[in-house]
């Protein structure tokens, strides 16, 4: 598929205007039946994504209804079942990572739309004849990490759950009275099987575990016309398996109870049903033999120290918010090297003077806050470098050396991290009383060199400047200063953050005056 082709048939679908919409998926339907090859992962998931706002931006349930069967139906034009296949992976791929971004308004129909898919997912494997390797694949879009399954769209999980077995019911009776239902025996049905056993034996939320007992095992006999002993027989190999938690062979267990008693099975059954469960305890001792996240780090006090390890990707968009500025070179640290001073702590002789350093040494104000010590209102990043800030305190206090920790605990990036949290305390002074702009101290950044002459409104703020005319500058007289303020009125200090300035202006007083709702 071209990609200017996919680009603007994206752009098309997510357009605001319904005739747009339905152009462009009537175009992506031609666009389908005229690719060949195998198609690419990234412009299907793009693809996968427009369709998924296309279902978003249509109201109306009926049309709703309409569009989600015409936009899933659009797997047929597919010629080769690995493009049908990679279409509902990245279809479930896509609604996954849309689910957290969901509204009360829209629940509804994404809902529908997930009902609407299993079933055409089924229809699918009913077309392939109920093939070993379709199911296979059907297997690996289920157990997805990125899919149905992800921790982020546990919704979403639920909701296929808890339709899978009615559209699958259905599906059968749909089927059989066009007489399009293709022979579904025993091994097909295990391997249709195998994804629920393997959950049913790895998965650790509860709620979940209960919804897959109560709408998929325990309803696997409920079928019309399709042999279940195969499964049943799992069922009861999987319950006796000591690594299950307890409580996932308590709900194997309930499921086998609902199935009845297991009969004597075929041979090529019993083979399939070993492979099966082979296949679930090799992936199970995998899963198992995998370290965990304290074993995987070599050094944990270094991978605690790096803050690019520390930063899991799925907070990449917060670790640009986190770092005052971007840039990684030491000219634009503005924080100097760590200096011990143990020896002055310990006599009680330490007093940084800020006016021998012209105001551009490094302020911390953690001592300033040593009346309200708890982070419990920071985030979790700014909780640990926190604590890196307590420990290197001490480090300096008590005199003990660890060059590798001191060392990176010197680096400009953890220097803008320490930087940062000082000016998070700040905002935990509630200065928004006394401050200008007290809201926006979180993005104040390092001033450099090369920016020194650049515009005023493009400049950022030096902070030690600001911070030491906010703890020592006298405030000076404001242009809007009140002339005849009487001897025992409060004065309000507010800081000019572009200007490095503080001055005192009046309180501004809140009307009383409430405007009716016709005026």
């Amino acid at each position: 598929m071209d990609e200017n082709i996919v680009q603007r048939l994206c752009h098309m679908l997510g357009s605001c205007e319904a005739d747009t919409r339905s152009s462009a998926l009537r175009s992506l339907s031609k666009l389908f039946r005229q690719c060949k090859g195998q198609a690419d992962e990234l412009s299907m998931l793009k693809v996968c994504k427009a369709l998924y706002y296309m279902i978003w931006m249509t109201d109306k349930p009926v049309k709703v209804r309409q569009i989600a069967v015409t936009v899933l139906e659009l797997y047929k034009g597919f010629n080769s079942r690995a493009n049908k296949i990679l279409f509902f992976t990245c279809m479930f791929r896509s609604i996954s990572m849309e689910w957290a971004s969901l509204d009360k308004n829209r629940v509804d129909k994404m809902l529908l739309f997930v009902r609407i898919a299993v079933a055409a997912l089924l229809e699918l494997l009913n077309d392939e004849n109920w093939n070993i390797d379709a199911l296979r694949d059907f297997e690996n879009i289920v157990v997805d990490k990125l899919g149905v399954f992800n921790k982020r769209s546990l919704g979403f999980a639920f909701q296929f759950l808890q339709t899978f077995m009615d559209e699958m019911k259905e599906n059968i009776e749909d089927l059989s009275s066009k007489n399009e239902l293709k022979k579904l025996d025993e091994r097909a049905y295990l391997h249709l099987m195998a994804p629920f056993l393997w959950l049913g034996s790895t998965l650790d939320n509860k709620q979940l575990l209960n919804t897959l007992s109560m709408y998929v095992l325990k309803r696997v006999a409920t079928l019309p016309g399709v042999p279940h002993h195969g499964v049943a027989r799992a069922l009861e190999r999987l319950s006796g398996n000591k690594h299950i938690k307890s409580y996932g062979r308590k709900v194997l267990m309930q499921a086998l109870k609902e199935c009845g008693n297991t009969t004597k099975l075929d041979d090529a059954v019993e083979k399939e049903v070993e492979a099966v469960i082979s296949h679930i305890e090799a992936k199970m001792q995998a899963q198992l033999s995998q370290p965990s996240h304290e074993a995987a780090t070599s050094d944990g006090q270094d991978a605690m120290m790096d803050t690019d390890d520390a930063i899991p990707e799925s907070r990449s968009e917060k670790s640009v918010k986190v770092e005052l500025n971007a840039d990684n070179s030491e000219e634009a640290s503005m924080a100097p090297e760590l200096v011990d001073v143990s020896e002055e702590l310990k006599n009680g002789m330490y007093e940084p003077n800020m006016e021998d350093h012209d105001c551009e040494d490094y302020i911390n104000l953690a001592d300033v806050l040593a009346s309200n010590p708890k982070n419990a209102r920071l985030g979790k990043h700014l909780r640990e470098i926190s604590t890196l800030n307590a420990m290197r305190k001490y480090l300096i206090a008590t005199g003990q050396t660890n060059d590798k920790l001191m060392k990176r605990l010197n680096r400009p990036r953890m220097q803008r991290q320490f930087a940062l949290l000082s000016l998070h305390n700040i905002r935990r002074l509630r200065l928004i009383r006394k401050f200008k702009c007290a809201r926006k101290l979180h993005r104040i950044m390092t001033i450099t060199e090369s920016a020194a002459n650049m515009p005023t409104r493009r400049r950022s703020i030096d902070i030690a400047k600001a911070l030491h005319n906010i703890k020592h500058a006298k405030p000076g007289h404001s242009i809007v200063r009140k002339r005849n303020r009487k001897p025992n009125e409060t004065k309000h200090v507010v800081f000019n953050l572009k200007n490095n300035q503080v001055a005192t202006i009046p309180k501004k007083k809140k009307s009383t005056l409430t405007m009716p709702m016709w005026y």
